[in-house]
């Protein structure tokens, strides 16, 4: 059986993407500051605009079905040696210098600030033009036939050349079709990599060997893996608590703090990879944004639900304390700034989220299994028979609304699924920013 890769589900559908995406990069941003300042004002808008959302009585909208001892599988946690590794890398990454060049062309493995102009047909493309990009020649992140034509170039030097995008390339609009790029140097650095020594390990972490190190990298991995297991056994249990609970409808209000909760989630995810808005909601589907909505809302009737009947709702004594802690791992200051971002309502349904989870975990029947065991595909045996769809008839004019909400969740999954292999692509991938 495929099992779901819970990431994006938790990023989409719980609004954790809002708390570790959108507001560091709000804090951390320096360039489009008019932008900046203009979503930052939506951002609070938005924040103190569903300060009722939670003011419901949940019995008049869920009869909570078995929530305790279901079967859920756990991951068992694993960490090897390629992910020490990664880790090593990423060490040496961070503390890479860069040398600015100015007596010589440009060589592979030099980074090369460039401003560039991509044309089909003499038009320009969405994707296709930048400026200021930094890039590292031979790295693979733009494909070879352009990376190729900056290497032996020199600073201020401009070069045209063309670029053919495969046809199986995964932006249709540019598959198989010949672009012309005119690309200007602006500057060329050679990339210094420090080199993985005891001394070096020493200068810039808090331990003295390689051995330390390492031994450090191990054990926050295996804490890390162990923390992903829990959290995919619970979101499990969360999922099936919500399936077996009757649900009638929704207070409009929680509705409506999730449907801006989806957009904001939305246009973060747009941005980081490199698309319009428009684009990012044409490619999820036009009802994603309803169905995702709809999606934490039923959810965190559940949740709440539970909560009531197991005493662990988040009462004003406790808010402060368990705020705190989420307000630390997002880099906030004050609990003061943290609210002013994203509101009272979002934190404490992320608490409570949080929670419940921990609860159906500790209360559940758990299986251990692989990690290749719990991520298996779907074997071809187990897709649905074309025979077995329902033809359309009078049963389908007829259909409850329930039925219907589900069909717009199973799409809503269906595209999740979708941005899930979009966002873990190989780099070769998504070779070039400009075509995207």
């Amino acid at each position: 059986m495929k099992k779901r890769k819970y990431l994006i589900m938790v990023l989409l559908l719980s609004g954790i993407m809002v708390f570790s995406g959108c507001g560091n990069e709000k804090k951390n941003q320096s360039a489009d500051t008019s932008d900046a300042s203009s979503n930052e004002d939506a951002d609070t808008s938005d924040a103190s605009s569903h300060e009722n959302a939670l003011d419901f009585n949940v019995e008049d909208y869920v009869k909570l079905g078995e929530y305790k001892n279901l079967k859920v599988q756990y991951p068992i946690p694993e960490v090897v040696e390629e992910d020490v590794e990664y880790s090593i890398e990423e060490l040496k990454e961070e503390n890479t210098e860069y040398k600015e060049i100015k007596d010589r062309p440009s060589k592979e493995g030099d980074s090369v600030n460039i401003d560039y102009t991509g044309v089909i047909d003499g038009e320009t493309f969405d994707g296709g033009s930048d400026t200021d990009y930094e890039l590292v020649l031979g790295s693979g992140e733009f494909m070879e036939e352009f990376e190729s034509n900056l290497i032996g170039k020199n600073v201020e030097e401009a070069v045209t050349f063309p670029v053919t995008f495969p046809e199986d390339y995964f932006d249709t609009e540019v598959a198989g079709k010949q672009a012309e790029f005119t690309v200007t140097i602006n500057k060329i650095s050679e990339v210094i990599v420090p080199e993985y020594t005891d001394e070096f390990v020493a200068k810039v972490t808090d331990y003295s060997t390689r051995k330390e190190y390492e031994e450090y990298i191990k054990k926050h991995l295996e804490a890390s893996a162990e923390e992903e297991s829990i959290s995919a056994a619970g979101e499990e249990a969360l999922s099936l608590a919500v399936e077996n609970a009757d649900i009638d409808g929704y207070p409009q209000e929680l509705y409506d703090f999730y449907y801006d909760e989806t957009v904001a989630g939305y246009e973060f995810y747009a941005s980081m990879m490199g698309m319009e808005y428009e684009e990012f909601v044409e490619q999820m589907g036009e009802d994603s944004i309803d169905a995702g909505a709809l999606a934490q809302t039923n959810e965190f009737l559940v949740i709440q639900a539970i909560a009531e009947k197991e005493g662990l709702t988040i009462t004003e004594d406790n808010y402060k304390e368990e705020a705190k802690e989420l307000m630390e791992e997002n880099e906030y200051e004050t609990l003061e700034e943290f609210e002013q971002d994203y509101g009272k309502v979002s934190i404490i349904t992320q608490l409570l989220r949080g929670k419940i989870m921990n609860f159906l975990y500790e209360n559940a029947e758990i299986e251990e299994v692989s990690q290749e065991e719990y991520y298996e595909e779907e074997e071809p045996g187990e897709e649905e028979e074309p025979g077995e769809e329902e033809e359309p008839g009078e049963e389908d004019a007829e259909e409850p609304v329930e039925g219907k909400r589900e069909e717009e969740l199973s799409d809503f999954q269906r595209a999740e699924d979708e941005l899930f292999l979009e966002l873990n692509a190989e780099a070769p991938e998504q070779e070039t920013n400009e075509e995207e």
